[in-house]
C-alpha cells in the first residue's frame, strides 16, 4: 500500500526515490551509528527504570534527525535536477513528505539499533562477569598456598618438632604419635584441591580445629581455646580459608607474645540473614595509630579483596578492634545457604 502510494506520487520514477532517498539513508544510518553508541555509552551509568524511557526518548529524536536529513537529501538532489522547481511550492512538499509514518519508521529503526547496542554490552558485561569468576579463582589458589606456605614456616615446624621432641623425651609416645598425625592430617587437608569459593562454616571450622590441636599442645597450660558456635549456622556457606588468617594473626600478634595464659575464642552467631563470625584472643592490643585499611599483609589484604569481589558493596564487614583483655576480629556476612543435594 505504501509502495503503490510512492508510485502514485511518482517517486520511483527513474529510480530517484531509492538513490536520493533510501540510499543516503542507509549512509545516515551509518553515520549515525557512531555519535549514537557515544550518546548510548553515556547512559550506562543510569539505574534501569531512568535508563529506558531515556533510551526510547533518544531512539525518537535519532529518527527524526535522520527522517529530516534524507528527506532534505533528497528534495536537494530534485531541485538540482530539475524535477522539482526550486520555489515555495518545493519547501511546501518538502514539508509534507515529513509526515508520522516516516517518523515512526526512523523512530523503531534508531530503538532497534539501541536494543542491539544493550546486547552487545549485556554481552560485555557477562566477559567481564566471567573474567572476575577467573580472577576469583586465582585469589583462593594464592589463599590455598599462602594457608601451606603460613603453616609451613620455619618457627611453626621449628615448633612442632620440639613439641614432638619433648614428648618423646618425657616418655608420652602415645601424645607425639597424636601430634605427629596431627601436622600429618592437617598438612594434608592444606593440600587438597578446592575449587569451590564457599564451603559449609563446620567445613572450614574443621580445619581450624585441626590447627588449634596442634597449638594447645605447643603452648601446654598456657592455652585456652573455645568455641560458641550456633548450630543453625553449620551448614550456612562461608569463603574458603576466611578464618585462618585471622587465627594466624592471633596466635602471631597476640598469643605467641603474652607471657601469662591466653585465651582464643571463636564464635559463630546467626541473626536473620546475616552470620557473624568472631575471632577473640588476649594478649597485647593493636599498637596506636593501627589501621586495618593500612596494613600491606597478606592475609588481612587477602581478606579484604576476596570480600569486595565475593559480595555486594555494604554487604558485609569486616572490623579488627581492641578490647580490653585483647584484640577481637569480627566478620559479618550475608547468608548464603548449602544446596540441598
Amino acid at each position: 500500500m505504501v509502495i503503490d502510494s510512492l508510485k502514485k506520487n511518482g517517486l520511483f520514477s527513474g529510480s530517484p526515490f531509492f538513490l536520493y532517498q533510501y540510499l543516503p539513508g542507509m549512509l545516515l544510518w551509518i553515520i549515525f551509528t557512531i555519535p549514537s553508541l557515544k550518546l548510548f555509552s553515556k547512559t550506562s551509568s543510569y539505574a534501569i527504570g531512568k535508563r529506558i524511557p531515556l533510551l526510547l526518548a533518544m531512539g525518537g529524536g535519532i529518527g527524526i534527525l535522520k527522517n529530516i536529513f534524507s528527506w532534505l537529501i533528497y528534495f536537494v538532489f530534485m531541485v538540482s535536477e530539475g524535477r522539482f522547481p526550486a520555489t515555495l511550492d518545493s519547501l511546501g512538499t518538502f514539508l509534507s513528505r515529513l509526515n508520522t509514518f516516516y517518523f515512526v519508521e526512523a523512530a523503531i529503526i534508531a530503538i532497534v539499533m539501541l536494543i542491539v547496542f544493550y546486547i552487545i554490552e549485556l554481552n560485555k558485561n557477562y566477559k567481564l562477569k566471567s573474567i572476575e569468576a577467573s580472577q576469583l579463582e586465582s585469589q583462593l589458589a594464592k589463599a590455598q598456598l599462602e594457608s601451606l606456605r603460613m603453616q609451613l614456616q620455619p618457627h611453626f615446624l621449628f615448633n612442632a618438632h620440639n613439641t614432638v621432641s619433648m614428648l618423646i623425651r618425657t616418655k608420652q609416645y602415645v601424645q607425639a604419635t597424636e601430634m605427629i598425625s596431627k601436622i600429618s592430617e592437617l598438612l594434608r587437608n592444606s593440600l587438597k584441591s578446592e575449587e569451590a569459593q564457599f564451603v559449609p562454616l563446620s567445613r572450614e571450622l574443621e580445619l581450624i580445629k585441626a590447627y588449634l590441636e596442634i597449638e594447645e599442645v605447643r603452648f601446654e597450660d598456657h592455652l585456652t581455646i573455645s568455641f560458641d558456635l550456633d548450630q543453625n549456622a553449620e551448614n550456612d556457606l562461608v569463603p574458603h580459608l576466611l578464618l585462618q588468617p585471622l587465627i594466624e594473626n592471633a596466635f602471631k600478634h597476640g598469643i605467641s607474645k603474652n607471657l601469662g595464659a591466653s585465651n582464643l575464642q571463636i564464635k559463630t552467631v546467626r541473626n536473620g540473614d546475616i552470620i557473624r563470625l568472631t575471632v577473640h584472643n588476649t594478649g597485647p592490643g593493636l599498637p596506636e595509630g593501627w589501621h586495618q585499611n593500612g596494613q600491606s599483609g597478606i592475609g588481612l589484604s587477602n581478606i579484604q579483596q576476596r570480600l569486595s569481589k565475593l559480595y555486594e558493596p555494604g554487604n558485609f564487614k569486616f572490623d579488627i578492634f581492641n578490647e580490653a583483655d585483647g584484640v577481637t576480629a569480627t566478620l559479618q556476612l550475608p547468608i548464603k545457604e548449602q544446596a540441598v543435594e
